[in-house]
């Protein structure tokens, strides 16, 4: 069983180009109206009539790494302290709960994407 997650884009080219040259997915295939970005044993399937806009997140195993890599590329961060459990943000915006670490930010179509860390969390190779 794979996992598939509908994204909801404006712009197909334009949603393509941020998950393929800033987060460094790949794109398996292209249609009129949705696109499928491989991402793991996933994919994410770009729509240009549906799909979600929030609540897509990156398990990654350094995430001060990440986020610098993906400011390096012009992706932004930001925190929200009114979020449940938030207890702080450091200076590159990445957000300390109980659990881990989160850094939030918006892909070119505006949807909220986020790369976790939790604390005691190691990716599987």
């Amino acid at each position: 069983m794979k996992m598939i997650i509908a994204v909801k884009v404006i712009d197909l080219d334009r949603a393509i180009s941020f998950y393929t040259q800033k987060l460094g997915l790949s794109c398996r295939r292209q249609e009129k109206e949705w696109a499928s970005i491989v991402v793991g044993g996933a994919e994410i399937h770009l729509y240009l009539n549906g799909g979600v806009s929030s609540g897509i997140e990156f398990y990654v195993d350094d995430i001060d790494v990440e986020v610098d890599k993906l400011k390096g590329l012009g992706v932004e961060f930001f925190s929200d302290e009114r979020m449940p459990d938030f207890i702080k943000a450091d200076q590159n915006q990445i957000t300390e709960f109980p659990w881990g670490r989160t850094a939030f930010f918006k892909d070119s179509e505006g949807n909220q994407l986020a790369i976790v860390k939790d604390h005691k969390q190691k990716i599987a190779p």
